[in-house]
């Protein structure tokens, strides 16, 4: 008997329906699995449930460096693993009867060590062979069968040593980065890794600039003419007098001196790769880039896109499109698009540079599904990058018009699609950069208008997003392509960072960052981390062994924790200073209506909140806030009754809000919100004084 063991519940419902005979599905201990026939060879198709084994300490302890820990069933390792205990038992039930062991994990490192795990933890079996899949189709899923081969060993090896790595480094530097806290007696969850210390220092690097960054005055001299701004072609003038003497200068009428006009043929890109994915889907949806994996599993899984975790831009020959194509003409938001391209035989995709082995770029499989509103977004962005990446160039006509008037040379720039070509495909995602300009010709006279003398100033660099840091995460190939918007996550979780649309790195980010510069530089090294994605990448090709990896980072990680230790208290020292100007500042929701002092977050001993004046007694102003949510200042006046705003937040639930129950925004929210407010009012009073001292 052949057990195929698959990653997920769902996937192993598929594998079975698609390759097997006379399925019948059973369950043990709430588990379902599947028995069928192919062939007259006996198949049983069980799931997995992601990893069902973790990496522990053999013996518990508190201390660092350790190294010493094995491979457990991850629901002995921890409660909220519990329910992987079914999934365990269920597979080593199933594998007594077994011969031959199949993974059908997802075909990358993750999936191969989670594969790899089962097979030598969880049977006896002996032989092992490897289904490898890109779609959830019954037709890719039966060639997987067909073609399986030996099992992965080297991608697990890879796999094992990199989760291996992960622990040594993110064990031992968070438990040194907590000591010191505790040694200052200042307890809180801290981590580090050996990504997430590049990762923070890139961001908390641009936090620098950001911050540093001081403004130079410019001015910029502009005229309308024809109902289009014109600009002097000395950008900026860094002199206000050598403005003002332009302007002077500049006459009431100019003659057309130059009319530039050029075509350029724009080609469509590429299919998506996982991070060109979230970083369109965050520019387009706001998604972000942990959601949009999630969402495109949820597709992967319903069998309408090919697997998600890719790093390719390609589509290779192998893989017949057309079929794609025409089955998607029974969808009618895409049947005039697929028509086009049917008639005009467009059937060769825009190929782009990057590559995976392991999989092809992400695109539909054509097949339908029933989905919700973020899934119908995601999905529906990803066919017509599909789609366009059949069509032809889009052509561009640019125009540049210069007017010379008493010497000043002014001049504006436009430009159009004169030829839609893929763009017509993309829709509603082609971000326009079109510009008209009326007619004009050379040596044309025209007046200039509205002439004016604009100040400005410099503005500092942008932080980045958490699209932009997940894309470069993988310019520097820090990370993997799973992991990298993990990474990011975490930033947020442990407070190194905040912000909606930009990351904003907190006071005690850049302390952590600080210290570990002073104190263990080699933590935040790209190039370090990088050499052991290399080694990685080796293990997986055969070409070095796991071993030798995974004793050199022993040896360098306890280089760094040997100095570390020596400036536990000092270190420790630094951070809780730090830790303490963050939350105050975090705190601060404004300036109080009533006295100008400043408004503050306070949390009660029963999970109460409420904001408060920090002139306190004197002042008893205050507010209160939603219960059970996370709440953060957003900077800015409310439009209705100029009182702070704030940012809430519960589990997937966000919105903005002023503080002020009775501001006239809220008078539609209805008598029961109302009421609760009111309920909440009422024990701010009675409590704030018990809460001013446990602040």
């Amino acid at each position: 008997m052949e057990l195929i063991v698959a990653e997920k519940p769902k996937v192993a419902e598929k594998i079975a329906m698609a390759i097997g005979d006379n399925v019948e599905k059973k369950s043990y201990n709430g588990v379902s699995y599947y028995e069928a026939t192919r062939n007259g060879q006996e198949i049983t198709v069980a799931p997995a449930v992601g990893h069902v084994y973790t990496l522990v300490e053999k013996e518990k302890t508190r201390t660092y460096p350790v190294f010493d820990i094995e491979w457990v069933p991850a629901y002995q390792a921890s409660k909220e693993a519990a329910y992987t205990k079914g999934y365990v038992e269920l597979i080593q039930k199933l594998a007594k009867k077994a011969d031959i062991f199949v993974s059908a994990c997802d075909y990358d490192i993750e999936g191969s060590t989670i594969a790899y795990n089962v097979f030598r933890f969880a049977t006896t079996i002996r032989e092992g062979r490897r289904m490898k899949f890109s779609a959830l189709t019954q037709g890719d899923l039966v060639n997987a069968y067909e073609d399986r081969g030996d099992f992965d060993y080297s991608n697990a090896y890879a796999g094992e040593t990199r989760h291996i790595l992960d622990w040594f480094y993110g064990i031992n530097l968070s438990r040194a980065l907590m000591g010191a806290l505790n040694a200052a007696h200042r307890y809180r969850v801290l981590s580090i890794g050996r990504v997430q210390g590049p990762a923070l220092s890139l961001v908390s690097d641009l936090e620098k600039e950001v911050r540093a960054f001081v403004p130079t005055p410019y001015w910029e001299l502009s005229a309308i003419i024809k109902d289009v701004e014109f600009m002097h072609k000395t950008a900026r003038f860094l002199e206000e007098a050598k403005a003002d003497a332009a302007l002077k200068k500049t006459a009431d009428d100019g003659k057309v001196i130059a009319v530039d006009v050029k075509e350029q043929e724009i080609q469509a890109q590429p299919n998506f790769d996982l991070t060109s994915l979230q970083v369109e889907a965050y520019k387009l949806f706001g998604y972000s880039p942990s959601r949009t994996l999630e969402i495109a599993q949820t597709l992967y899984e319903a069998s309408v896109i090919t697997y998600p975790r890719t790093s390719s831009q390609q589509i290779p020959s192998s893989i017949k499109l057309q079929p794609i194509i025409i089955a998607l003409s029974k969808n009618p938001d895409y049947s005039k698009l697929v028509k086009k391209i049917t008639e005009n035989k467009w059937y060769k995709p825009v190929q782009g540079k990057k590559e995976d082995p392991a999989h092809p770029a992400i695109h539909p499989t054509g097949m339908q599904g029933s989905l919700g509103g973020p899934e119908t977004n995601l999905y529906d962005l990803i066919v017509r990058r599909f789609l366009a990446s059949f069509a032809p160039p889009a052509t561009r006509q640019r125009n540049r018009i210069e007017v010379n008037s008493s010497g000043e040379v002014f001049a504006a720039s436009g430009s159009r699609i004169v030829e839609k070509g893929w763009t017509e495909f993309y829709g509603k995602y082609y971000t326009s950069e079109d510009v008209e300009l009326p007619p004009f010709k050379i040596d044309e006279r025209v007046e200039l208008n509205s002439k004016k003398v604009t100040k400005k100033e410099t503005k500092p660099p942008k932080r980045y997003t958490q699209a932009s840091i997940v894309s470069e995460l993988e310019k520097r190939h820090l990370g993997t392509k799973s992991t990298r918007s993990v990474i990011v996550d975490t930033l947020f979780k442990r407070g190194y960072a905040a912000g909606t649309k930009s990351i904003e790195v907190s006071d005690f980010g850049l302390k952590v960052t600080e210290v570990l510069k002073k104190y263990a530089p080699e933590i935040l090294d790209e190039n370090l981390t990088k050499k052991m994605e290399e080694e990685m990448e080796l293990i997986a090709e055969g070409k070095v062994d796991k071993e030798k990896v995974i004793v050199e980072s022993k040896e360098i990680l306890t280089q760094i924790l040997d100095k570390w230790k020596k400036n536990e208290v000092k270190i420790g020292n630094e951070l809780v200073d730090a830790l303490k100007l963050t939350q105050e500042r975090a705190n601060l929701m404004g300036e109080c209506d009533k006295c100008h002092n400043q408004l503050r977050m306070i949390k009660m001993r029963d999970k109460r909140q409420f904001v408060g004046c920090s002139g306190y007694p004197n002042c008893r102003n205050a507010y209160p806030l939603p219960p059970g949510t996370i709440v953060s200042a957003t900077g800015k006046k409310c439009e209705s009754c100029d009182k702070p705003t704030i940012n809430v937040k519960k589990t997937r639930t966000r919105y903005t809000m002023c503080i002020d129950p009775n501001c006239p925004s809220k008078a539609s929210w209805g008598k029961k919100t109302d009421k609760k407010t009111t309920d909440i009012s009422k024990t701010i009073e009675s409590k704030s004084e018990d809460n001013e001292k446990n602040s």
